[in-house]
């Protein structure tokens, strides 16, 4: 009964072992077959009750119920296990980093408004004179941002400087997202996701048995 989420729980997985360390990974695996056997024990139990000619429609009902709230408080126990509200803690940790960076933007334009009026009215030669060996040695990288952000006619440099410093600037892009590849993602933003696709097929399965039940009153 758990299959579709079983399905994406494992598509969940084949992203995070592209993304994280394999030691990440293999928690997001653990987490995989942990579902994987809350779905083969619900589907034995609903087997079971189904397979039970002793059963009137709305007794098999209650036992499908019944089996569904016991699958999710075993849902709850593979969460303690899995030390869930720590996770929690950690994803909500990261989700107020994206609202820090929305600040620390605000703050880089400023600076970089900053840095383009001080250099109003210096000639390329001057800047060069005074900023050229850290500019091209990619050790001012709020310098060289500030000066590839100048907007379009107020440009400090001249073409070919320019083209340097874009080079430049994509370079040390591509080295921080290598370096940063799988990190802004952890194991347990995968294994929060998994448990929440299980948690709502459970309650959508346990709600689908109690809104049948009040059809047959």
């Amino acid at each position: 009964m758990l299959k579709d989420v079983l399905s994406k729980a494992k598509l969940i997985l084949k992203v995070a072992q592209q993304r994280l360390t394999a030691q990440a990974a293999d928690e997001v695996v653990k987490v995989v077959n942990s579902i994987e056997n809350l779905s083969n024990f619900l589907d034995k139990e609903i087997d079971r009750i189904e397979k039970n000619p002793k059963l009137s429609s709305r007794e098999r009902s209650d036992a499908r119920r019944a089996a569904i709230e016991q699958a999710g408080r075993k849902l709850e126990t593979l969460k303690y296990h899995s030390n869930y509200s720590d996770l929690i803690q950690e994803s909500d940790a990261r989700k107020s980093k994206v609202y820090e960076k929305g600040d620390s933007d605000l703050l880089q334009f400023m600076r970089e408004r900053e840095i383009r009026d001080r250099l109003f009215g210096m000639s390329e030669a001057q800047i060069l004179a005074q900023f050229g060996k850290s500019l091209f040695d990619g050790n001012n990288q709020l310098l060289l941002t500030a000066i590839l952000n100048a907007p379009p006619g107020f440009e400090m440099l001249s073409e070919p400087n320019l083209i340097k410093l874009r080079r430049l600037k994509a370079d040390s892009m591509a080295n921080y997202t290598g370096a940063q590849a799988g990190v802004e993602r952890s194991a347990g933003d995968s294994i929060l996701d998994i448990f929440a696709l299980a948690q709502k097929e459970l309650d959508r399965l346990r709600i689908k048995e109690l809104s049948g039940n009040r059809t047959k009153e």
